[in-house]
């Protein structure tokens, strides 16, 4: 059976990712479409609209065939080691390819641009570091401005998000030597940020998410399949939707009281971030104030909420991770597919909580028990260490 893998958080699952989700399978020609998805917390150091539970089953029902959770660890940090982490499992479940959608929608830009790097590590840290050093540039700005400067015929803008999310795919692949061939398509209709749709189908999930947090559920039913939209609006007739406002009465405290030796040491943390942030924290009344008073041109709306993240979650620089297949949810096809290549596994694989090693899932519990604290999801640690996967059959 062939297997193509794609990287997601469907923060919700919408018509975008339906396409997506088609295009992969079409365009790899795959029998089995697995999906390695963020769990709580996301990328961008944000929290889950609602539980990985509900997110893996809208997965599965649109035609996911197999989707597992990428570990916090990976899930919540930098483009590099998001993609890194993801690889590793995708190649452990046998997929020939990585599927993606992006800005540039030429996968050999991504494998070009890959190459370049590996190449040319030496001088791309030395032109990084002296785009840095113009405090003007952010992180994204300056990675662009060098990969450019080594190779100025390139086609690639690397200051788009998904095409720095495609980019680090096409490196992660080389630097871990796996025989895995990438593919990408176009974005289309929406932007990654866009909050307000111009398309009658396609929106953003930031614009959806606008729609759920308002109850807007008239616009919400244009953008999201029959599936999801049934799922959403039975997740909320007994839970809330969560948000950062959820959390920031926990940050504030940890910002406020923690010592500045203990920010310091906190992954994410350098340049004097720490000082910026307790600041702000002392004078900011809700997140958005306090977003407001740390963003800068070279500190982003990412960035700051990727390192609240790691403080409210008391992640140390020195932490380490294994990384491991947690199964959240299954179809038919998909099923088979892992009982086939089981045996060849190299990744430990769990399937309850209560029956893996403590020590190699501590870290996301303790990602499971501060989601846990968002109005109406007590009961998050409990389904953590006793949900089954979701298995969809015929």
């Amino acid at each position: 059976m062939k297997a193509t893998g794609i990287i997601v958080e469907y923060n919700p699952f919408h018509n975008g990712h339906l396409l997506h989700l088609q295009e992969a399978r079409k365009q790899t020609q795959a029998d089995v479409v697995i999906a390695v998805m963020s769990g709580s917390f996301l990328q961008r150091g944000e929290p889950a609209l609602l539980p990985k539970w509900e997110r893996a089953q809208m997965a599965v029902d649109a035609g996911v065939d197999l989707v597992v959770e990428l570990p916090f660890h990976f899930a919540t940090q930098q483009a590099a080691i998001f993609a890194n982490g993801a690889v590793e499992i995708l190649d452990a479940l046998g997929v020939q390819s990585i599927f993606f959608g992006s800005e540039n929608g030429d996968a050999n830009a991504f494998s070009s641009a890959a190459k370049i790097l590996t190449e040319q590590d030496v001088p791309f840290k030395a032109a990084m570091r002296r785009f840095l050093d113009d405090k003007k540039n952010s992180y994204a700005t300056a990675w662009n401005a060098a990969i450019h400067e080594l190779a100025p015929d390139l086609t690639l803008d690397l200051a788009q998000p998904n095409n720095i999310l495609g980019f680090h795919y096409a490196r992660a692949i080389a630097e871990q030597g796996k025989a895995i061939e990438i593919a990408t398509m176009a974005r289309q209709n929406a932007a990654y940020h866009d909050e307000n749709p111009t398309h009658h189908s396609i929106a953003s999930a930031t614009a959806i998410r606008t729609m759920l947090l308002g109850n807007d559920w008239k616009k919400v039913r244009q953008y999201v399949p029959d599936t999801t939209l049934r799922l959403l609006q039975k997740f909320r007739e007994t839970h809330s939707f969560v948000s950062w406002d959820d959390f920031w009465p926990l940050l504030k405290y940890q910002l406020v009281t923690a010592p500045i030796s203990q920010l310091q040491s906190t992954r994410g943390v350098s340049e004097g971030i720490e000082n910026r942030l307790q600041q702000a924290a002392l004078h900011a009344t809700n997140f958005d104030e306090f977003l407001a008073a740390t963003r800068t041109k070279r500190y982003s709306n990412a960035r700051i909420k990727r390192t609240a993240l790691q403080i409210l979650a008391q992640q140390s620089e020195t932490t380490t991770t294994q990384n491991y297949i947690r199964l959240l949810g299954m179809s038919t096809t998909g099923q088979r597919y892992l009982g086939r290549i089981k045996k060849n596994i190299a990744l430990p694989i769990i399937s309850t909580a209560s029956k893996a090693n403590p020590a190699l899932i501590e870290n996301d519990i303790r990602a499971t028990k501060l989601y846990s604290f968002a109005p109406t999801l007590e009961n998050q640690i409990l389904r953590d260490f006793h949900t089954s996967p979701y298995r969809k059959n015929p």
